[in-house]
């Protein structure tokens, strides 16, 4: 097992790749991405997919790959933005050059279909990345809880420790118990999209993070069934579940339903691995930023959760 590799931490000037590499961006989150750089203190390159839009996708399978690889090679290149998430990684994964992302680090950011390539570049590159709000969102507005956790963890080399309280939001203890290890996971569509495949989810000893937005329940029953059936949760230390935004069945009569609550304790409870539920990450706000790779410590008994790593060096 080789040591994890850690991106250089960013700094005013710092010049930042944008990328496409799931759906396309409109003008308008195009125009917030680079504003959102800009206010930061930071430098915006455009990458072509950035500007590309190929029915659903951003741009040709072939372009989307192109982009993340020369941004990573190119040495006057600081960091890899991605724009916005939808669909598309999946179909690239295959194609990019993990080895050469290895000896090019560079701090990597997104969320939500971007999982897909957490995951991977964890994994195969061997390098921490970062589950964060995407510039397109607006970094101007951001509130302040989610602006001080994506910059602190940017621009700063130091371990995040215990993340934020956030007012009326108080963790759901599904297991008690106490775990540590790597953070690693995401978007629950795209961990069991990848499931079977060389880029599937490696949760030996880890705590996984898994969140979904705008889906049904037994989609997410589905998902976390697929988790479980492939061994995710038997060899994990810890598992900390998301905030479920938008999920649920508003239209079926709840005899004919399982509520999320119902799903988390026949599906995930029966692990016993130390659980909790509506951790803010993902596709909510306020929104945790998440090192992925980084050592985090999972504390049931207490409903907390701390980074022991810093994403960055």
């Amino acid at each position: 097992m080789f040591p994890i590799i850690r991106p250089k931490c960013l700094k005013h000037g710092s010049r930042i790749a944008l990328i496409a590499p799931s759906s396309p961006a409109d003008s308008e989150k195009l125009m917030l991405a680079v504003d959102s750089v800009k206010f930061l203190g930071m430098i915006p390159v455009l990458y072509p997919s950035a500007k590309m839009k190929h029915g659903y996708l951003s741009g040709a399978d072939s372009a989307r790959v192109s982009d993340i690889n020369n941004a990573f090679f190119d040495p006057t290149i600081d960091a890899v933005f991605c724009i916005r998430g939808g669909y598309g990684v999946t179909r690239i994964l295959d194609k990019i050059d993990y080895r050469m992302i290895s000896k090019n680090p560079k701090l990597f950011l997104g969320y939500s279909d971007i999982t897909g390539l957490h995951v991977a570049i964890n994994q195969l590159s061997n390098l921490t990345t970062l589950h964060s709000p995407m510039p397109s969102r607006g970094w101007k507005t951001l509130d302040s809880i989610t602006l001080r956790s994506l910059t602190d963890n940017i621009f700063s080399t130091k371990p995040i420790g215990q993340t934020p309280f956030i007012e009326g939001e108080a963790f759901e203890i599904v297991n008690s118990g106490v775990a540590e290890g790597p953070i690693v996971g995401g978007n629950l569509s795209l961990l069991a999209a990848t499931l079977g495949s060389i880029y599937e989810i490696n949760t030996k000893n880890k705590i996984i993070f898994i969140e979904d937005v705008d889906e049904k329940n037994y989609k997410i029953d589905r998902g976390l069934t697929a988790l479980a059936l492939a061994g995710k949760f038997k060899d994990c230390a810890g598992i900390i579940l998301g905030t479920w935004s938008g999920c649920g069945d508003p239209d079926l009569p709840p005899e004919n339903n399982l509520s999320l609550h119902q799903i988390i304790s026949e599906v995930v409870k029966p692990f016993g691995k130390p659980t909790i539920n509506n951790f803010r990450a993902g596709h909510i706000y306020p929104q945790i930023s998440i090192p992925m790779g980084a050592r985090t410590k999972l504390d049931a008994d207490k409903g907390t959760v701390a980074f022991l790593e810093a994403v960055t060096e």
